[in-house]
């Protein structure tokens, strides 16, 4: 046969339909039913476009796929914004476990450490009572640097010991970097009067010191971004609050308070406290306090009575509070510069992630401790919504304020105060953590119970107890063990023991 490339055929293309065909049988075989019409219509249909179908599956597989990773892509990196946070700590699971083991010397270092740059920072002494700042891993404990402290001569204790010094260490933020500041004072049984601090600025990375100084016992101290501030007295029966830059001490801005009124036979107040807090430093000297931004403007000018104390809340509300009588009262100082009465104090907040910012969140007293936990507008310190019963301690996240208190775990919409959700629980919380996924709760003996976030369930629950007598204890058959404890600079979940050890958890 020859083909003939040029010539076209006419072709009609048929669709087909499963009809009915005659089939051969066997002589002794039943004959087969046939199917009803509209089982051959399915089968044509999905015939005709299973090519189709294939792709609309793999499709959906694929968006769902897609779509599992961009939510955890998105958790993982709400986790990790988290982790800038104080308080929140690194994630953990139901293997949680001890990751180092810390002497009784180098426990110290968690106590009053800061992680600065991912180094853990703090002041340890040895027995000799000679100290230092070390920085170390916090996540082996390999000590990476040791920078001894040439301290002041310190006052003679009554045993003839060397005095104890307590060093806390905090991160300064100078410029894009951040340095460590350490502050020590002798501490401890015969110190008469209060004593100079020492202070010492370093390097994180390799524990250089870059500047130190002496303050006189008596004035206040704190730090900011880029600053150390210094509250000293001054002629005229005034103070001076003064901020210099934290490494090289240039001078940055003063302010002199008013001169003081008292009594003729009243003598010149020897101390201040200072505080820093977001934006703002509080200076209280005697029965009076002020107010001033980083920048060293005036913003408050507060009388106080004698069992009264001024601290800030947050969202720009300071708190007057006064204690008589086993309970709370006092004044919320609103940023307008109004002044709204209530009967309770500024609430601690174990992390706050900045969220619901225009919530001021406040607490009672009654015998039994902190009775009842409200949220009030931080613009006119109206209460918005209360929840009652004995608070243990509390926590906000994304908008949500997750409450502890002696019987049960509550969820609350931090704006509306609207019920998200409540756990009952068969102890008396302790505390209360967050590593950004679960809340995490110390439980009987050295367990810890993880609940989620959405609905108050019990995840998981860790014993850790053999772990950590095999650790910390060695071959003693017992172990006094004080608890979960988590730092606020140094967001580790740790175990301390009787034998001054700590295990570090992760």
């Amino acid at each position: 046969m020859r083909l003939m490339p040029g010539r076209m055929r006419e072709v009609e293309l048929v669709e087909v339909v499963d009809e009915r065909a005659p089939a051969r049988q066997a002589p002794d075989q039943p004959v087969a039913a046939e199917p009803p019409d509209d089982v051959r219509a399915a089968r044509t249909w999905v015939r005709r476009h299973a090519p189709w179908l294939v792709a609309s599956a793999a499709l959906v597989v694929g968006s769902l796929v897609v779509t599992q990773v961009v939510l955890d892509r998105r958790e993982d990196a709400r986790v990790a914004a988290l982790a800038a946070v104080p308080g929140v700590v690194p994630p953990v699971d139901a293997s949680i476990g001890v990751l180092w083991r810390a002497d009784p010397e180098l426990a110290t270092a968690l106590r009053s450490g800061a992680v600065v740059d991912g180094v853990l920072v703090g002041g340890v002494q040895d027995e000799s009572g000679a100290s230092a700042v070390v920085g170390l891993d916090p996540d082996t404990g390999v000590v990476a640097w040791r920078t001894p402290l040439d301290l002041p001569t310190p006052q003679p204790t009554p045993t003839s010991a060397w005095p104890e010094q307590w060093i806390s260490c905090t991160p300064v933020a100078r410029g894009t970097a951040h340095v460590v500041a350490c502050v020590s004072q002798q501490v401890g049984e015969g110190v008469e009067g209060i004593p100079p601090s020492s202070v010492w600025v370093l390097d994180p990375a390799h524990g250089d010191v870059l500047a130190d100084s002496e303050v006189p016992g008596g004035w206040g101290l704190s730090f900011v971004d880029d600053g150390m501030v210094v509250a000293r007295p001054v002629s005229g029966d005034r103070w001076e609050v003064r901020a210099t830059d934290v490494v090289d001490g240039t001078p940055r801005w003063s302010w002199t308070t008013p001169r003081l009124e008292r009594t003729d036979d009243e003598a010149p107040s020897a101390m201040a406290s200072l505080q820093s807090s977001e934006d703002h430093v509080v200076l209280v000297v005697d029965t009076r306090s002020w107010v001033l931004t980083t920048a060293g403007h005036l913003e408050l000018d507060v009388p106080l009575d004698s069992a009264s104390w001024l601290q800030p809340a947050r969202a720009g509300v300071f708190i007057e509070s006064t204690w008589t009588s086993s309970a709370f009262s006092g004044t919320l100082l609103l940023p307008d510069g109004s002044r709204v009465p209530i009967d309770e104090t500024a609430n601690w907040l174990a992390v706050d992630d900045g969220s619901a910012p225009d919530v001021v969140f406040t607490v009672g007293q009654a015998p039994g401790g902190a009775d009842g936990l409200s949220g009030r507008s931080a613009r006119t310190g109206e209460r918005l919504w209360h929840v009652a019963g004995t608070i243990v301690t509390s926590l906000l996240l994304d908008g949500t304020l997750y409450v502890a208190t002696s019987r049960s775990l509550v969820a609350v919409d931090a704006a509306t105060g609207r019920l998200h959700w409540t756990t009952e629980t068969d102890h008396i919380p302790q505390q209360l953590s967050t590593d950004g996924r679960h809340l995490l709760l110390p439980g009987p003996g050295v367990t810890l119970e993880a609940y989620t976030l959405s609905d108050g369930a019990l995840a998981w629950t860790a014993d850790l107890a053999d772990e950590v007598r095999a650790e910390v204890a060695g071959d003693r058959r017992t172990v006094f063990v004080q608890g979960f404890q988590s730092g606020w600079h140094d967001p580790r979940l740790y175990v301390w023991t009787d034998t001054g050890a700590v295990a570090v958890l992760g």
